[in-house]
């Protein structure tokens, strides 16, 4: 049984678990492939390791408010102690607004990385005037500030009201209307007023590459303002988990929180769909009360029961986890945008695990084709390969306790 004071195993474990997901999620061998015949896109991965098309959540939908919950968690932790100086408040809050600026200038960095591309045969550099603005890493760094702030000068009431504030106005400015620009439409993305503002602001040349012709980002910045109420639900069940009360009352708490989040999630989405890319108010709600209920079976099994074995891999990948994270994204970019012969380094690599299986390449599996379902077998065995060089990188850190913090 864990007091208050001790370090809470199970956050420890979630953050590294979610880290390992991404790096995972975001590199398998093949996203798939045009069949030019049916004029479609044809997945290479199994349903549960690619995003939604559009509405809807699979598991690996829930990675990224799942970190988004334990970047909330985590301040909880760290602030909660702190904030009640309120004389120490300029001082956190210089701190917050430090690191999460440098959290966004390195996904800006991240994302243009190697700021070369191979077009029509040839390497051309590519600059700032192209690089994209959005992101990953820069959602998290916004979040960080504005609900890092946030915790510092609130109260846990003013929090939750905070929260359901953000959950309806966000509903609201997803239907604002702009007469001459766009009629409000939820079932595209750049028909509503998030994508507007980042095209205005922005301007399409700095939005995510797949999607500059239509004018939107996955990361909007309009999107960024519920992602803040997704880090609040991790703010309010840290602040929770470092009450006094008993392990079982904090896991029973946060169980009964999260499944009335999710259920309440499931019959908003009869009117507000759960959607990813929108980051709608019902995702928030849903992928926040699953993140409760993970997090509660966690501390039960790991900070209860003391079952820690488990966590100890995934321990490592938190310890270092903007290390991990970058590590990986920079390295899977460089090798994709490098040409060897007819295709890239990771296309080469891909195609050779795909050989295991297959003499057909990636590109020919289409509708159809005899191994598809081997093209997925093949797409995922690359992703999960590309986690163990890294995975022995960060366990050499953490054994000579080099943590590199921003």
């Amino acid at each position: 049984m864990t007091s208050v004071n001790q370090r809470i195993v199970s956050i420890d474990f979630l953050r590294g678990l979610t880290i390992a997901l991404m790096i995972v999620v975001n590199n398998p061998g093949s996203w798939g492939a045009w069949d030019s015949v049916h004029s479609k896109w044809i997945n290479h991965l199994f349903l549960p390791f690619s995003h939604s098309h559009w509405n809807g959540c699979t598991s690996t939908d829930l990675i990224f408010p799942f970190f988004i919950f334990i970047v909330g968690a985590s301040i909880a932790f760290a602030m909660g102690g702190k904030k009640q100086d309120a004389n120490n408040h300029s001082k956190l809050i210089g701190k917050i607004i430090k690191r999460g600026f440098i959290i966004f200038l390195l996904g800006v960095l991240k994302d243009a990385f190697p700021y070369f591309h191979f077009v029509n045969g040839e390497y051309e550099a590519w600059g700032p005037w192209d690089w994209r603005i959005p992101g990953v890493l820069q959602r998290i760094g916004l979040v960080f500030i504005l609900g890092g702030i946030l915790f510092v000068k609130s109260t846990p009431k003013i929090l939750l009201w905070t929260l359901i504030s953000i959950l309806l106005g966000y509903w609201g400015l997803l239907y604002i209307e702009i007469p001459g620009a766009y009629d409000v439409d939820l079932t595209v993305p750049n028909k509503n007023f998030g994508a507007w503002l980042d095209t205005k602001l922005l301007t399409k040349d700095h939005l995510w590459p797949n999607s500059r012709k239509d004018g939107w980002d996955p990361e909007s910045l309009l999107g960024t303002i519920p992602a803040v109420a997704s880090a609040i639900m991790g703010m309010l069940a840290g602040t929770f988990i470092k009450s006094e009360k008993t392990v079982l009352e904090k896991v029973s708490g946060l169980f009964v929180a999260g499944g009335i989040a999710t259920v309440l999630a499931l019959g908003w989405d009869l009117l507000y769909p759960i959607n990813k890319t929108l980051w709608s108010s019902s995702y928030v709600l849903y992928t926040g009360g699953i993140a409760a209920m993970c997090t509660a079976f966690c501390i039960w099994l790991m900070d209860y029961n003391g079952n820690q074995k488990i966590a100890r891999p995934f321990i490592i990948y938190g310890s270092n986890a903007l290390t991990a994270y970058l590590m990986s994204e920079l390295v899977s970019s460089l090798i994709h945008t490098i040409q060897v012969g007819d295709s890239s380094i990771s296309g080469h690599i891909a195609n050779f695990i795909l050989s295991w299986f297959t003499d057909a390449p990636f590109t020919e599996i289409v509708e159809g084709h005899s191994d598809l379902v081997w093209a997925k077998f093949a797409s995922h065995i690359y992703a999960f390969l590309w986690m163990i060089p890294f995975y022995f990188i960060l366990r050499w850190m953490y054994h000579r306790k080099i943590f590199i913090k921003v």
